[in-house]
């Protein structure tokens, strides 16, 4: 009886020992954790990404998140001629680049092959004090009618 009891006591200092000396730490991990979490299920879970899957034919907002679950999101584009920092889009009245092949051969043969614009909007999503950058890539087409006697490629 004497040694089932002094295993006893051993176990459960030992389990009293373990158990103070990491709580600290832990709570800090948890914390730090459960944050970028958030953050990566914001930029995951909001929709942000959704909006990149085609071309951009019409203007007005592209409803972007500007919160998730307490993640303020920003939004900073590359250019604001097209896509404004709110999401909202000025389809552009010129070609990005002239419409032709690799090897020269004329554009009639490859309509809008190159006319629609490449934006790049930088995203910030920043909680409690963490942030996370991404970039989000927009197609964005000219406007219907737009003529292309002048590139800005």
């Amino acid at each position: 009886m004497k040694k089932i009891l002094f295993l006893l006591t051993i176990i459960l200092g030992a389990i009293a020992l373990v158990g103070c000396s990491n709580e600290e730490t832990n709570d800090d991990t948890i914390v730090v954790d459960t944050t970028f979490r958030l953050l990566m299920e914001a930029e995951d879970l909001s929709g942000m990404a959704n909006k990149t899957n085609s071309v951009v034919r019409t203007a007005g907002s592209l409803g972007l998140p500007t919160s998730y679950q307490g993640v303020q999101i920003t939004y900073h584009s590359r250019n604001t001629n097209i896509i404004d920092n709110n999401g909202n889009v000025t389809l552009p009245t010129e070609c990005w680049i002239e419409s032709r092949d690799q090897q020269g051969i004329s554009k009639s043969q490859f309509n809008n092959l190159n006319d629609n614009w490449p934006v790049v909007v930088d995203v910030i999503l920043s909680y409690q004090g963490q942030t996370r950058t991404a970039k989000l890539l927009f197609v964005v087409a000219p406007q219907e009618g737009f003529t292309c006697n002048k590139y800005l490629g």
